[in-house]
């Protein structure tokens, strides 16, 4: 299963079911035709209820591939990574 997190007015919010790219081009294509767009997601933990971000030009919003169930994206390495001193 495939999950997106997604950062946006510094509040966390998810999408299910989609993968980072798609969404992307559907982002993509509302701002090259200079139209606001309101993008459905889910808000809250556990029991999700629907919300819809604004997106147009000048407002950020960061999208972040989530690992579910430990499975992430193909091209992720599994080697962990530890600072210096630790």
């Amino acid at each position: 299963m495939s999950r997106i997190d997604i950062v946006y007015d510094g509040r966390p919010y998810s999408l299910g079911g989609r993968d980072v790219e798609s969404v992307q081009v559907e982002i993509d294509a509302a701002i090259a035709a200079g139209v606001s767009y309101w993008l459905p997601v889910n808000a809250g933990e556990g029991r999700y209820e629907d919300a819809y971000l604004l997106i147009a030009p000048g407002i950020p919003i960061a999208l972040v591939h989530a690992q579910v169930n430990g499975f992430g994206h193909e091209n992720d390495s599994t080697e962990s990574f530890v600072p210096d001193g630790l």
